[in-house]
């Protein structure tokens, strides 16, 4: 009279979505650990305070939280498998 439990099925993650996933992840960090020596430079070659250099990677960080506000509830609603 025992039954066995039914499990949910596992889905199958390629390797290729882990990596393309993977580097999605690091794109942001990268970016950025690319930017941040670079910006004395950027502000002596354009001719403008470093303030303003250092606007802009407020802007990058902001759009990128923006957009996983909006596209987060989007995946959520339309990316996802009913169970």
């Amino acid at each position: 009279m025992t039954e066995k439990a039914q499990s949910a099925p596992q889905s199958q993650i390629s390797f290729l979505l882990f990596l393309v996933l993977g580097a999605i992840g690091a794109l942001t960090p990268l970016a950025i650990d690319m930017y941040l020596p670079a910006m004395p430079t950027i502000a002596k070659d354009l001719g403008c305070a470093a303030g303003a250099v250092q606007i802009t990677l407020t802007a990058y960080t902001a759009g990128f939280a923006i957009g996983q506000l909006i596209h987060g509830p989007l995946a959520d609603s339309f990316g996802r498998r009913p169970v």
